[in-house]
C-alpha cells in the first residue's frame, strides 16, 4: 500500500494474488483496477475508511483508514477541529479592491488576491517577482513551518489560484484549500467573526519551483507528447472559438481536453468538489495520468487555477500554463484549433 496524495491510494496485492473484480464501490470511494494485482483508491479525504475484510482478505491487502494529516482540500470538520493549531495559517483570500469581508472564519488574516496575482507586460493575471510575493506571505503571518489553509467567497478559483502560487514558492506539502470556502462555513452555521485577525510578521523564506509554471513556448515544445495532458478550463464556447471575446483568434491549444472548471463543483450556491468518482471520470477521459503531466490553462490564468489545484488533489503532477490563451493567441506562429475536435 503506498499513499501517492491525499485521497488517493496504491493498492498492490500481495504474494501474487490478484483483485478478482472489475471495480469496488465504497459509498463516495471506489477502488478500480490499474492491473490485475494493482488497485487505485479514490477517498474523500480526512476520513478514516476501513475495507471490508470479506473482499481483501483473499488480496493480502491490509484494511487501510486515513490520516489526520490535512491534504489538498480539508473539510469544514477538520478546519473546525485545527483552528486552534499553532502551526496552522488561515488565510481569507478576497480581492483588495472590495469592500472588506462582512464575514470571516475566526482567525483568519485577509489576503489580497491582487498581491498574488498582477498584470505583466499585458498580461491581466501573472505571477509577480518573488520577491514581491515573499513580501506578501510575510506580511500575511507565513512562516515556513506554517500549514497554510486557503478559503475566499464567491470565487473558488481565487483559493485555488494563491494555492499555486504557494506551491510555486516551494511550500508544497504545506498549504490547503477549504472544500466548500466560506459559503459552506456559513450554510453549516460555523462561528464566524467580522474583522481578520492581525498576524504577526512571518519568516517565510521561498524554494522556488519554476517547473510548475510553464511558458508558452515550454507548452509548444510539448505539443504531442503522450505525457503530457493539457487541460482547458474554459466554458466550450470559449474552447471552440465560437466566442471570440477580445483574443485574436478563437479556439485552444491543440491537444488540450475542455474541462470547464465550474463542472467540477456542485453548484454556485454549493461550491464543493463533486465526489471523486465522477471527478477522477473526467480526468480520465481527458488521458492523464501518474507518470505524466497535466497542465492547466485557460483564459488569462484565473479559472485555470481550479483545474490545477484538483489535479494535485487527485495525485498528478500539476503544471500551470499563466499566461494561458491570452498569452497563445495572439502568437500566430502557435498552432490553434477550432471546434471541438482535440487536435
Amino acid at each position: 500500500m503506498q499513499f501517492q496524495e491525499p485521497g488517493v491510494v496504491e493498492l498492490k496485492a500481495e504474494g501474487g494474488s490478484a483483485l478478482d473484480a472489475s471495480r469496488i464501490d465504497l459509498g463516495e470511494s471506489v477502488a478500480y483496477p490499474v492491473s490485475p494485482d494493482h488497485w487505485r483508491l479514490i477517498v474523500r479525504p480526512n476520513i478514516v475508511l476501513t475495507l471490508a475484510t470479506a473482499v481483501l482478505a483473499a488480496t493480502g491487502v491490509p484494511q487501510v483508514h486515513s490520516q489526520d494529516a490535512p491534504g489538498v482540500l480539508v473539510s469544514t470538520d477538520w478546519l473546525a477541529e485545527h483552528l486552534e493549531d499553532e502551526s496552522l495559517r488561515l488565510l481569507h483570500v478576497a480581492m483588495g479592491h472590495d469592500s472588506p469581508p462582512a464575514k470571516l472564519i475566526p482567525g483568519a488574516v485577509l489576503i489580497d488576491y491582487h498581491a498574488v496575482a498582477k498584470e505583466i507586460n499585458g498580461l491581466p493575471i501573472e505571477i509577480p517577482p518573488v520577491d514581491e510575493l515573499v513580501e506578501t506571505f510575510r506580511a500575511a503571518g507565513v512562516s515556513n513551518h506554517h500549514h497554510v489553509v486557503l478559503y475566499g467567497s464567491g470565487s473558488a478559483h481565487l483559493a485555488a489560484r494563491v494555492f499555486m502560487t504557494l506551491e510555486y514558492l516551494g511550500h508544497q506539502g504545506k498549504v490547503s484549500v477549504l472544500d466548500g470556502g466560506l459559503e459552506t462555513w456559513t450554510r453549516e452555521l460555523r462561528p464566524t467573526v467580522g474583522k481578520a485577525t492581525h498576524a504577526y510578521r512571518g519568516t517565510f523564506e521561498p524554494m522556488v519551483r519554476d517547473d510548475i509554471v510553464m511558458t508558452a513556448d515550454a507548452v509548444a515544445a510539448r505539443l504531442g507528447d503522450p505525457g503530457v495532458t493539457l487541460i482547458d478550463a474554459r466554458p466550450n464556447n470559449e474552447y471552440t472559438g465560437e466566442r471570440l471575446g477580445r483574443n485574436a483568434r478563437g479556439g485552444h491549444i491543440p491537444g488540450a481536453y475542455n474541462l470547464y472548471w465550474e463542472d467540477l463543483l456542485i453548484s454556485d450556491e454549493e461550491p464543493r468538489l463533486r465526489p471523486l468518482v465522477d471527478v477522477q471520470r473526467r480526468f480520465d477521459e481527458a488521458g492523464a495520468t501518474k507518470d505524466g503531466i497535466v497542465v492547466s490553462y485557460c483564459q488569462i490564468g484565473m479559472r485555470a487555477s481550479y483545474t490545477y489545484l484538483i489535479s494535485r488533489h487527485l495525485g498528478y503532477d500539476a503544471r500551470f500554463y499563466d499566461g494561458s490563451w491570452a498569452d497563445w493567441a495572439p502568437r500566430r506562429e502557435l498552432p490553434a484549433v477550432e471546434g471541438d475536435q482535440r487536435r
